[in-house]
């Protein structure tokens, strides 16, 4: 028990060192989670539940991996894209049929006991999945159409939806609360009332604001030279590089995803660039002056950005491991 007490103690700042920009959401989601790992949870429910609302990019899905990861390790997140299950006739594909096939819902269930279920833009999914999600949260066990039973009590179950992401997305001057609540007021206009009421938290992202997508270039770039080092290339970034990666990754609608994907582009060119011409595949990532890309240089010809070793331990020391998405 004590090492328990101590992993959800920690579970706190642990989230908020790998989640940035949602500083309002993280002692929310921890609350379930610490109630649902130490038993307090009413009997027959499963452990816990979200519902997740905001634009792309924000961290919805990224938050759940990392508690999923932390609490139960790798693997243990169950996604599910329920813009795959729009139409009636693929409603069977989730849910399973009367000649014995499970679904893929029921696959998962049989084979694993416990883990985060995480059904991605639920909104999308037919009506009669919606009526499955009322069992589904208001009871650990649930039947399936191919007659089985299944057992829910060791899950969390995660909703994300973009239900109402224009609200937050429009250039406005009002405070974040009125927003959530246009938001949430949307989402009441989409579902029932009794689906809504059953989620133990509904949590409104917000969008990250351009401190936040800085920041979240910054980890972006530690990450990959990280990701880079461990395959042989030994790399620091300048800081006209990072200024570089960092405005061109910035992107109100996409959030994070449209950093993370001008990090890896720009930097995966550079060492494409190298290799093509026989390079060295060591140095310093900086600002090409006849084109709109980096390149990689030598110590010795990139020596005016000698500040940047230290800015770029002091990146890789603070943000290790970050998530970023």
């Amino acid at each position: 028990m004590n090492h328990l007490i101590k992993k959800l103690t920690d579970l706190e700042p642990h989230l908020a060192s790998k989640i940035k920009g949602q500083g309002h959401v993280i002692p929310r989601v921890c609350s379930v989670l610490e109630r649902g790992q130490l038993g307090l949870q009413p009997t027959g429910k499963p452990l816990g539940s979200f519902l997740f609302l905001g634009p792309t990019g924000v961290g919805k899905t990224e938050l759940t991996l990392e508690f999923s990861r932390y609490l139960f390790g790798e693997n243990s997140v169950f996604r599910f894209d329920m813009s795959e299950f729009l139409h009636l006739d693929a409603v069977k594909l989730f849910m399973g049929d009367e000649t014995g096939s499970p679904g893929r819902l029921g696959k998962v269930l049989a084979e694993h006991r416990q883990g985060v279920l995480l059904f991605d833009e639920i909104e999308k999914a037919h009506r009669l999945i919606w009526d499955l999600f009322l069992q589904m949260l208001d009871a650990a066990r649930i039947t399936l159409a191919d007659h089985r039973t299944y057992d829910l009590s060791g899950f969390y179950i995660v909703c994300t939806s973009n239900i109402g992401s224009q609200q937050l997305l429009r250039p406005t001057r009002l405070p974040f609360a009125t927003l959530e609540r246009a938001v949430l007021a949307e989402l009441h206009r989409f579902f029932r009332p009794e689906l809504i009421g059953r989620f133990d938290e509904k949590i409104v992202f917000k969008p990250l604001s351009p401190d936040s997508q800085r920041e979240i270039g910054q980890l972006a770039i530690s990450e990959e030279l990280a990701r880079f080092r461990a395959q042989g290339f030994e790399l620091t970034v300048s800081e006209p590089a990072v200024e570089f990666l960092v405005r061109r990754g910035i992107h109100k609608a996409l959030g994070a995803r449209a950093m993370k994907r001008t990090v890896q582009k720009f930097i995966g060119d550079a060492i494409w660039d190298a290799l093509k011409s026989d390079a060295p595949l060591s140095g310093i990532l900086a600002v090409c002056s006849t084109s709109d890309r980096l390149r990689i240089s030598t110590p010795v010809e990139g020596s005016h950005f000698s500040s940047q070793s230290c800015l770029h331990r002091r990146v890789v020391a603070l943000t290790k491991n970050a998530i970023y998405r």
